[in-house]
């Protein structure tokens, strides 16, 4: 009989809502510590005809908002760009969701202010 192999111990687990002052949430950021791995679940939100929500990382510790993508019109986005950053930058980042037009900004920069704002809170510790 073959032993099965241990399973790996599960990485911290981290969650934002993205809300607007407070209400009720437009979209949850959930993010796993060990791939830098997000996705974000569509709660509340919808956009426009011609718009696109894109999510946006702000940090102190860097000099411009960063855009982490365009939100799919699915439920579900994922995807893995949060590697390209330190665990203390995601952990103190605010994330922002703006209204682009269709496919997102054309710029790289937000082209409006942030409807939707939040910060992750640890939900899964590492083990």
């Amino acid at each position: 009989m073959k032993t099965p192999a241990p399973s790996p111990a599960p990485s911290a687990q981290y969650v934002a809502l993205l809300q607007r002052d407070g209400g009720s949430p437009a979209f949850i950021l959930t993010v796993d510590a060990a791939t830098k791995n997000f996705t974000v679940r569509k709660v509340g939100a919808d956009a426009e005809p011609g718009k696109s929500f894109e999510l946006w990382l702000i940090s102190d510790k860097l000099p411009r908002p960063r855009s982490l993508g365009v939100i799919g019109g699915s439920d579900f986005t994922a995807r893995p760009v949060l590697a390209d950053y330190d665990a203390g930058t995601i952990n103190a980042a605010l994330f922002a969701v703006t209204v682009e037009q269709a496919g997102g900004s054309p710029s790289g920069q937000p082209t409006s202010a942030p409807v939707f704002t939040g910060k992750l809170i640890e939900t899964v510790p590492a083990r």
